[in-house]
């Protein structure tokens, strides 16, 4: 017994992050003054508490040690053994016990919160593990509801998950799959849990489902799981703003007129700067009469620095290029396809002015989601807002609609004319439509799925292009809705 003891305590001693990971409990960090080792009757008493919990444990021996975990037996009351895990939760595999830890956790705590809040009805799925082949994740926690010959579809977000909009598209997904392994009962409702505070995303998306198809609620639960329903009309309005578009006379007056370089575009931005690109990546900027210049980072510089570093780009970022292993290649793919797109609209819709076409506005207050969006206007003056991606993506048809919604409140309020957007245009008051453009194959096999739940009133368009997009824009399909190829 005291060499166990001296196992567990040399390993805490070594750890960065100790933490104790019980089963169905979140991790319990092991710091000084929160925990102890005893003996009683025989047996070694392992005790770790917070402010919240207090977890104790007769440990009975060692089952595995490595240098990043043990792995402990202990006496249940429930059963004569179990398994109890200290770990570093600072090494990568105590990070993803870690996860796994609370991934479990949170899937006991929603069982009982379920038989509290629909305690006439069975539990036959529940489960937070991954399903890849039909596209679940571990993001979410995951329930199926019986009644007779009647379902319900839940979906629960973790307060540990960094995407709680994200739960929208998921739940659509097991709904769908539901649907198609239980076709003799009846499964109209999708109910999404997500923690309170973090509910409003989820309900500005599911407010764009048909009801006719799929009857979405959402609900909110605090720390002590307590739940309430939110109405969708009482979200408020959605963050994003939309900074004046500045278009000054002469925007390069202050440095002599930026003269046409090789491969390199000159994109005007929103802000009255030019962005110099190469086959969407950006290298330079002039703006207020300076020039900056770098690839992760922007320094000052001059005309001759530019354009020696266009050339060195242009060469090796090139359709034709050799090594297609070069980091300035494969680097930013998606701004690639928008040089494509801006240079050839016409290709992707026939009625796309080609310009004024604008990148990122409206600006959204969190970061970067790794997705280009477009916004044009066709002939008939009605907005149009295209996302692109070069590879595959579950979430891109709700990136879009995200985008979308924040263009439809901007429209709705005038914004665009009163702060100089699409000049000598008239706007019409329309909802924009949606582009979604991506390489044929890489649209992702739940595609369909999402977009036939939205409302008849979002119009989408998916434009699947040759896989040699980078040399030339050759479209290979072009869906409305949910049509499949």
């Amino acid at each position: 017994m005291s060499d166990l003891r001296t196992v567990i305590e040399a390993f805490v001693g070594a750890a960065i992050q100790p933490a104790m990971l019980d089963p169905g409990e979140a991790p319990l960090p092991l710091l000084r003054d929160q925990w102890s080792l005893s003996e009683w009757n025989g047996r070694l008493v392992l005790q770790a508490w917070d402010q919240q919990r207090n977890l104790v444990r007769k440990v009975v021996g060692l089952k595995e040690q490595k240098r990043d975990r043990l792995c402990l037996i202990t006496e249940h009351f429930r059963k004569p053994e179990a398994e109890l895990q200290i770990a570093d939760l600072a090494a990568p595999i105590g990070t993803e016990l870690s996860r796994k830890a609370f991934r479990t956790a949170f899937c006991e705590r929603f069982r009982l919160m379920l038989a509290r809040e629909w305690p006439e009805w069975q539990v036959v799925d529940l489960s937070a593990d991954a399903n890849l082949e039909e596209s679940l994740s571990t993001a979410y926690v995951r329930a199926f509801l019986k009644s007779g010959s009647t379902g319900i579809a839940i979906m629960a977000a973790n307060p540990e998950s960094n995407s709680f909009a994200g739960i929208v598209p998921a739940g659509l997904i097991w709904l769908d799959y539901l649907r198609r392994r239980e076709q003799a009962i009846a499964i109209a409702r999708l109910l999404l849990y997500v923690p309170l505070g973090g509910e409003r995303d989820a309900a500005f998306r599911a407010d764009c489902l048909d009801s006719a198809k799929v009857l979405c609620q959402i609900f909110a639960f605090d720390e002590k799981d307590r739940v309430g329903a939110i109405d969708f009309a009482d979200t408020g309005n959605l963050e994003s703003t939309l900074p004046p578009c500045h278009r000054p006379v002469l925007p390069n007056a202050d440095i002599r007129e930026l003269p046409d370089i090789d491969d390199v575009d000159q994109v005007h931005r929103a802000d009255g700067s030019i962005s110099l690109q190469i086959r969407g990546l950006e290298f330079a900027r002039a703006s207020a009469g300076k020039l900056t210049c770098g690839i992760a980072r922007r320094r000052r510089s001059d005309l001759n620095t530019v354009i020696a570093m266009a050339r060195e780009i242009g060469r090796v970022r090139s359709p034709l290029a050799d090594d297609r292993q070069h980091p300035l290649y494969s680097l930013n793919p998606e701004g690639w396809l928008e040089s494509q797109v801006r240079a050839h609209p016409e290709t992707i819709d026939a009625s796309l002015r080609s310009v004024p076409i604008y990148g990122q506005v409206p600006i959204f207050s969190g970061p970067e989601r790794g997705v280009i969006d477009l916004l044009g206007i066709d002939h008939t003056g009605r907005l149009v807002v295209i996302e692109l991606k070069a590879t595959a993506d579950l979430q891109l048809p709700y990136q879009a609609i995200d985008y979308w919604l924040r263009v439809r409140k901007h429209l709705a309020a005038g914004d665009f004319e009163r702060l100089g957007y699409f000049p000598g245009q008239v706007i019409r008051p329309d909802a924009p439509r949606i582009l979604l453009v991506a390489p044929a194959l890489e649209f992702h096999s739940t595609s369909e799925t999402l977009i036939s739940a939205l409302a008849p009133r979002i119009e989408i368009t998916r434009i699947g292009l040759a896989s040699d997009w980078r040399s030339e824009l050759r479209v290979m399909f072009r869906l409305r809705g949910n049509e499949r190829p």
